[in-house]
């Protein structure tokens, strides 16, 4: 008697699957055939359900980007607390999902970012995009802060925008080099040390 048809897989369940490879081996360091054993697809069916393997990585980096930094950014832009709560929490946030080990290590944008050169410009456009998205946020809230007087109207809020969306990335980073919970509390404490009395 056969075995009868494969099971088939939720396309998110091997959408997640298939962005925890890219996120730990990067495009160039995954080949399909990594592709298929991890996600218990067939080659054929992961090239009909989502396209060839670039078409997959950029589905693969929007899904961790819709998943799990939209959230953080919509916290980040409304939220109702001082600026300098709001801000130490999102970095706190960031610094604790680098010590998450159900994760690859580290930041997938930002690992997209640092392996952009070797990209197509297609692939480093999406990753460019996901991070200016990021740093628009920043901007905008800095600028309301200070609109609202929780920064000094002397203060550049645009230039401690761009430092403290740097600083996450700069975690992403430190979370790649297996950086302990007390190197990244550091981080975090120094970093905040930035915004003015």
């Amino acid at each position: 008697m056969g075995r009868g048809r494969p099971r088939k897989m939720d396309p998110e369940t091997v959408l997640d699957i298939a962005m925890k490879v890219f996120w730990d081996k990067g495009f160039d360091g995954t080949s399909m055939s990594d592709l298929v054993c991890e996600t218990g697809m067939a080659k054929p069916g992961l090239y009909a359900c989502f396209g060839d393997k670039e078409s997959l990585y950029k589905k693969s980096l929007s899904h961790y980007y819709n998943n799990l930094g939209t959230p953080l950014i919509d916290e980040l832009r409304n939220s109702k607390d001082p600026l300098k709560v709001s801000v130490r929490r999102f970095l706190k946030t960031v610094a604790h999902s680098m010590l998450d080990n159900s994760h690859p290590s580290g930041c997938f944008v930002v690992n997209s970012l640092v392996q952009g050169a070797s990209q197509r410009p297609a692939m480093e456009a999406i990753g460019r995009k996901f991070d200016q998205n990021r740093r628009n946020t920043f901007i905008d809230v800095f600028k309301k802060a200070q609109q609202k007087g929780d920064l000094p109207p002397e203060a550049d809020a645009k230039a401690l925008a761009e430092f403290f969306s740097a600083q996450s990335l700069a975690l992403g980073v430190l979370g790649s080099s297996n950086a302990t919970k007390e190197t990244l509390s550091s981080f975090v404490d120094v970093a905040m040390t930035a915004l003015p009395e």
